[in-house]
């Protein structure tokens, strides 16, 4: 099966139209990936619709024209994901992985123990990098949608966001393991999962949590990075509410067919 290259644009198209590619994804189609005119690629709009395509012209400029097909939607999952200040490019990984599980938002938070806290200017520098890798792993996936990135938030604004839903925070002094604590959450619900920095959340920050109404669980036995932890919640909460299933019409997320 031949790999798909996909796309963003900046607006939802009409069957039909011709868009062209900005430079940068212009230079990847024809020099990276050395697609010529008729060959099919996929975009996909700020909504998440995912469109197939047609490349009509290649070079400067390069145009693609949109196909008749309806278009296949990408799901997000209800879920945001609070992480704590670790390194930065382990932050990356992070944010590439959880973009291509459909997680719909990503806080990066500072707590007690946290080190390096960076300033406004340097955390904005680091979002914009943080973009950027979602883009691409929404591209690459086909996820369609980039997550909201905030940050960087005091471990007292996390606490006061928990109370607006359901919320797990992740110990390994947990009493329960995550997947039990997931089935207290109703189908459909948001859900927040928090995860602190490579040292752990101190205990009145763990305190302060279940004051706010979460639920303290834990991954196992073994001792994960704060990226790793990340990502293998992801993987458990989306497994277990139905997000890595296939879409109904029998198109999966990723848009295989479901055999």
């Amino acid at each position: 099966m031949s790999h798909t290259f996909r796309y963003l644009i900046d607006h939802e198209p009409v069957p039909g139209e011709r868009v062209g590619l900005p430079a940068a994804d212009a230079h990847h189609v024809s020099r990276v990936v050395r697609r010529t005119v008729g060959d099919g690629v996929e975009v996909i709009d700020p909504g998440g619709l995912i469109w197939t395509a047609t490349l009509v012209a290649v070079g400067d400029p390069t145009v693609l024209e949109v196909a008749d097909a309806p278009p296949r939607r990408s799901r997000q999952a209800p879920l945001t994901l609070y992480i704590g200040l670790c390194d930065w490019g382990r932050l990356d990984m992070a944010v590439e992985k959880c973009t291509e599980l459909g997680v719909a938002r990503i806080v990066v938070f500072a707590g007690r123990r946290s080190q390096r806290i960076p300033g406004p200017g340097a955390w904005d520098r680091r979002r914009e990098r943080f973009v950027r890798v979602a883009r691409a792993a929404a591209r690459q996936s086909g996820q369609g949608s980039v997550p909201e990135i905030d940050g960087v938030w005091s471990f007292a604004a996390v606490q006061a966001a928990l109370g607006d839903g359901h919320a797990i925070v992740l110990d390994p002094g947990g009493a329960i393991p995550l997947t039990r604590a997931l089935e207290q959450v109703p189908p459909g619900a948001w859900l927040a999962v928090v995860i602190g920095p490579d040292a752990g959340l101190a205990p009145d920050e763990l305190a302060q949590a279940r004051a706010a109404g979460a639920v303290v669980c834990h991954l196992g036995d073994t001792t994960l990075r704060a990226e790793t932890a990340a990502i293998v919640a992801a993987g458990i909460v989306l497994a277990a509410t139905g997000h890595l299933g296939r879409a109904r019409g029998g198109a999966s997320i990723n848009g295989e067919s479901d055999a």
